[in-house]
């Protein structure tokens, strides 16, 4: 019985000391997290690109690095990955690099009404090229660069995708 009660008091011990590393470790993580959250927020040409008719968002669903994820509206916040890197290949045309997962979006096919854009690999192709015209109240439309399809919200919910549209 002895034996028994000094083996509970020595785990319980060694959790209580897990715990607090474990504690320690996360408060060390989120620090650092933070820290390249607010640095990736802060350099040059970063935004987050938003729709005027619904105050929202685009980003890539659920915050996901893997390609061939969805592009969707949703609610602003300032998120790394809802910010938006803009690398100027022309007057007006860019390529929007993701400041959380380092990639772009595109369409998922031949670029054509309807079409959903998804996440793929950064300046794979011209699909990625996105012209910014700038309208008189000093807001933008976005169109795929050599088309006249528009990203465009299907939806005002979280998660709507985002496809083109003339």
């Amino acid at each position: 019985m002895r034996i028994l009660k000094v083996t509970l008091k020595i785990l319980k011990s060694i959790f209580i000391v897990l715990g607090i590393l474990l504690l320690l470790s996360a408060l060390v993580l989120r620090s650092r997290v933070m820290q390249d959250v607010d640095r990736n927020l802060n350099l040059p040409n970063t935004y987050a690109i938003q729709n005027v008719q619904t105050g929202k968002d685009i980003r890539v669903n659920n915050a996901d690095i893997k390609d061939g994820v969805k592009t969707v509206l949703f609610s602003h916040y300032n998120w790394g990955c809802m910010t938006w890197q803009f690398i100027q290949l022309e007057e007006d045309t860019y390529l929007l690099k993701n400041m959380y997962t380092l990639k772009s979006f595109e369409p998922v096919s031949s670029p054509g009404p309807g079409v959903e854009l998804w996440q793929q690999p950064l300046g794979g192709t011209r699909r990625q090229y996105w012209e910014f015209i700038k309208q008189p109240d000093e807001t933008y439309l976005i169109r795929l660069k050599d088309t006249e399809l528009y990203v465009t919200v299907s939806a005002t919910e979280d998660d709507s995708p985002i496809i083109l549209m003339p």
